[in-house]
């Protein structure tokens, strides 16, 4: 089973305190007990913070949104990353 993991966000003025790694943990940690066993998660190609967030926290690149989508859209173009949920990944 696949999960997507989507708006991960911490309040400005609690960043850098490492809450967006809890968030990441814990959510990887529901996610392997509900049998998930991919989880997925894109990120803005730009944000760099967040792309460090999600390596740190073992995700890895799978694909990238092609520019005219993101045009087309009306966003910024975004990484989809990926973790495989067994139990030597999970924290």
């Amino acid at each position: 089973m696949r999960a997507y993991l989507s708006n991960v966000c911490v309040a400005k003025e609690l960043q850098r305190h490492g809450l967006g790694h809890q968030l990441v943990a814990k959510s990887k940690i529901i996610a392997q007990e509900w049998g998930i066993s991919d989880l997925y998660v894109h990120v803005a190609v730009d944000n760099e913070p967040a792309r460090k967030l999600y390596t740190k926290s073992g995700f890895v690149f799978e694909n990238d949104e092609p520019a005219w989508q993101a045009r087309f859209l009306d966003r910024p173009r975004r990484l989809l990353l990926w973790i495989g949920l067994s139990s030597g990944h999970v924290l």
